[in-house]
């Protein structure tokens, strides 16, 4: 039988521990890029904006923002001018990938590697006062957060899910790693902690495997889903297929329609 872990009780990436979740994912992103063809690099993906080569600029652009506070700055200001009807995340984001858009392929993987090895020497050394400061996202309903918290969760999800979507686009299978549990349980330990609706078991399947309860009280269904799946309705990419095995039928819906940030 398998042990039912609340989704409350998963340890929240802290400072000290960030690397073991983002290095192992930068190194998995890097390696997926090299194998990439001239066509890959223009195919569309599951980001309405983007190519993969804007995806990539993108996440270049998410360590460069971190390694100089300036530049984020000025993006976030460029971006909220240039492109109103956004949210200021996409809309900084939007900015990053247009500065890496017209540079060659092969560039952009150089850059990547550069990039992010600057990033994850510089992180430990990130003053506290700096990863205090609280950025707004814009999204409705969603809390400024700490860029602390963005350095040691969020930037680890948003590329695992990015090389979800770059696998998509070119037809390739998303390649399992060890590391691949941790990503999942931080977005699990999210989802608790904004679930407003009943308690319930969640059993996944495929990618990462195991039995969380979502909420505190006692459960009032228990469902199944597909990692892979939940991750990318969870980001607001699709629905996922979520099966009720007891319980209150309702619940399946409610878990189609929850949102965590990436």
């Amino acid at each position: 039988m398998t042990t039912l872990v609340r989704a409350h009780d998963v340890a929240r990436t802290d400072r000290a521990h960030a690397a073991a979740l983002l290095s192992p994912e930068v190194d998995a992103t890097r390696a997926l890029l090299t194998t990439l063809s001239p066509e890959d690099w223009r195919r569309p993906t599951d980001c309405p904006r983007w190519n993969v080569h804007d995806i990539v600029g993108h996440t270049i652009g998410n360590a460069e923002n971190f390694l100089d506070a300036d530049l984020f700055a000025q993006r976030v200001q460029e971006g909220t001018a240039r492109y109103p009807e956004l949210p200021r995340l996409d809309a900084m984001n939007e900015i990053a990938a247009e500065v890496w858009r017209e540079r060659p392929d092969s560039e952009l993987v150089s850059e990547f590697v550069h990039r992010w090895r600057q990033l994850l020497q510089a992180l430990p050394e990130m003053p506290e006062q700096a990863r205090e400061q609280r950025f707004d996202t814009g999204y409705p309903d969603v809390p400024p957060v700490e860029l602390g918290y963005v350095l040691d969760v969020i930037l680890a999800r948003d590329m695992w899910m990015h090389r979800v979507d770059i696998c998509r686009a070119a037809g390739r299978t998303f390649t399992p790693h060890d590391h691949d549990r941790g990503v999942v349980e931080q977005v699990l330990r999210d989802l608790d902690d904004e679930w407003a609706g009943p308690s319930f078991e969640l059993e996944l399947t495929g990618l990462v495997t195991g039995d969380w309860q979502i909420g505190e009280d006692a459960p009032v269904a228990a469902v199944e889903a597909d990692a892979l799946g939940l991750m990318r309705s969870l980001s607001g990419r699709a629905d996922a297929e979520v099966t009720v095995r007891r319980g209150d039928a309702g619940t399946a819906q409610a878990v189609r329609s929850a949102r965590v940030i990436f």
